[in-house]
């Protein structure tokens, strides 16, 4: 048995760019293996680490035998789980379309009090450039308070509230500091060309007004391990560049938090055949989990009733053409689950239609699905994304537009009419709302048995940590996992007949720990060329992963 496993760099990615550059640049020999550029392992196999391992793409997959691999669909909760309405400054917000407008910001886990911490934005007078940034938090992400603290912006005769800004804007980004040197520093945040910190995320201090470039709206930023920077993913669109007539995903990349590099386009429908030409990306939020990204799409479908607008004044400066600019006035949206290796190239996972759309008419999340957090929250064996909703198609325009389809657009306004005075006073038409996705832990993807029984094999790999753990579905059923060499056979003591069957009899167990022979211990296989055989017998396989006993 080996001493210690061979360690898995946490920034390949960045140490292989940084060979490629040296061996382009002359700095570095080139190799044999030329143009081929491996890591720099002394042990020529896949390193995972103790990497996460999940199964929306065929990154760790090698063969399935009567396995087939489905994705999910997300729950949602019965009611929102903010109420919008529910403090003397947030009825205290503008009436009429956006009445009841609320939109998540930023959702996530504060490792040192072990809550979790949520802030949103409520319109808090009669423009729309004028809006409130709140906070929540909660232990149980289904049930959020709203503390109030003198710590926060006063509000008429109350002194205490959960105000946090008052002049927040879509183009508002949140997240916790990875550096942890400066408490004062815990928690980032970037608006408009400014640049916030705070200790608390109630008091926050403006660092900086002079960021070079300007933020986009719904920026929503991750922290990369792999090529030590944030990276934030948001809506690349003809709103600012009007050589680009859909709305599209850009990718910013950042090493402080202030300064972001130029929006790159990661998503589109121009190069996807499989989507229809009449979607666009509303927004899309990402979480990194091992070395898979995982993106949620806002897909914004654009319905036929196109309008014409005068961009010259905002958008085009010293043009002497024509400057009107037509697009479709009115879409509705869902999302999509999209898949990457790299944070840069995507891919639609899961069947042509929607992963998560809206529920049945009357319902509050009938309507609009956009506006996903980045990251996700883990508790109680569930996974969480908080989102936005609205019970309403979005109209583009906030007046009555040119419509080029005159006859069309007042059809669908008598039509909306005549449903509101059916119905009378029906808040749930206009209210927007914050609710969340509701998913297994880790459950993005499921590989289960086309029927009763099959097989799972990976790719050859090595791996770090003295135990192998399981994401699997093992109530009713069983699986069992052996360890291959690469001539296929078992090395000893690993086998399928010498594994325990995991099982469970609690159906809500997610994770379990795979023995052989009553032994959990894996490091007789360090350093050397794993591939892992699941067999399944009515059984479904989400994760695995190695890691310490502990």
């Amino acid at each position: 048995m080996a001493d210690r496993p061979e360690r898995k760099s946490p920034t390949e990615a960045l140490d292989l760019q940084r060979k490629t550059d040296d061996i382009v640049s002359g700095r570095r020999a080139v190799d044999e293996l030329y143009p081929y550029i491996p890591p720099d392992y002394q042990i020529p196999f896949l390193h995972i680490g103790t990497e996460k391992q999940l199964f929306l793409d065929n990154f760790i997959l090698d063969r399935l035998e009567g396995v087939e691999r489905v994705f999910p669909k997300p729950d949602r909760p019965e009611t929102p789980i903010i109420d919008p309405m529910e403090t003397p400054w947030e009825r205290n917000a503008p009436k009429g379309y956006f009445e009841h407008w609320a939109f998540v910001v930023s959702a996530l886990y504060d490792p040192d009090d072990g809550k979790f911490k949520m802030w949103y934005i409520r319109d808090f007078e009669e423009t729309y450039d004028k809006r409130m940034l709140c906070y929540a938090e909660t232990t149980d992400p289904l049930r959020w308070e709203k503390p109030l603290n003198e710590k926060c912006i006063p509000f008429n005769e109350h002194k205490a509230t959960n105000i946090v800004l008052t002049d927040a804007g879509e183009d508002i980004a949140l997240a916790l500091n990875r550096d942890r040197s400066d408490e004062s520093r815990k928690f980032l945040m970037n608006l408009n060309k400014s640049f916030l910190v705070s200790s608390d995320g109630l008091r926050w201090t403006t660092v900086s007004e002079e960021a070079r470039f300007r933020k986009h709206h719904y920026q929503r930023p991750i922290w990369d391990e792999s090529i030590q920077k944030w990276i934030s993913y948001s809506q690349y669109s003809h709103h600012w560049n009007i050589l680009h007539h859909k709305r599209q995903i850009g990718r910013q990349e950042s090493a402080d938090f202030v300064n972001w590099s130029p929006k790159r386009v990661v998503l589109s429908v121009d190069v996807d055949p499989n989507l229809p030409p009449n979607l666009e990306f509303h927004d899309m939020s990402v979480r990194k989990v091992g070395g898979q990204y995982i993106g949620i799409a806002t897909e914004f479908i654009t319905e036929g009733i196109p309008s014409v607008h005068d961009f010259s004044r905002r958008h085009i400066q010293e043009y002497d053409g024509d400057s009107t600019y037509n697009h479709w006035e009115q879409a509705y949206a869902y999302f999509g689950l999209y898949a990457s290796r790299d944070g840069i190239h995507w891919r639609r996972v899961g069947d042509h239609g929607p992963w998560a759309t809206h529920g049945t008419p009357g319902h509050y999340d009938y309507g609009f699905f956009s506006d996903s957090v980045a990251g996700q929250l883990v508790h109680d064996g569930k996974t969480y994304v908080l989102h936005d909703i609205r019970p309403q198609k979005q109209r583009l325009s906030k007046r009555r537009p040119n419509a080029l389809n005159t006859e069309k657009f007042l059809q669908h306004e008598r039509d909306q009419a005549a449903l509101e005075d059916a119905l009378g006073i029906y808040p749930r038409l206009r209210a927007n709302a914050i609710t969340a996705l509701i998913l297994r832990e880790d459950g993005w993807a499921e590989l289960k048995p086309t029927y009763e029984q099959g097989s799972v094999f990976t790719r050859q790999f090595v791996f770090e940590g003295d135990a192998l753990k399981v994401n699997a579905e093992a109530y009713g059923g069983y699986l069992k996992v052996e360890a291959l060499d690469p001539k296929f056979k078992p090395y000893e003591g690993f086998s399928a007949a010498e594994c325990d069957a995991v099982c469970s009899e609690n159906p809500k167990q997610i994770w379990h720990t795979v023995r052989w022979r009553g032994n959990s211990d894996v490091r007789a296989l360090w350093n050397k060329p794993v591939r892992l055989r699941f067999h399944l017998h009515q059984a479904s396989l989400y994760a695995f992963q190695f890691g310490e006993t502990a």
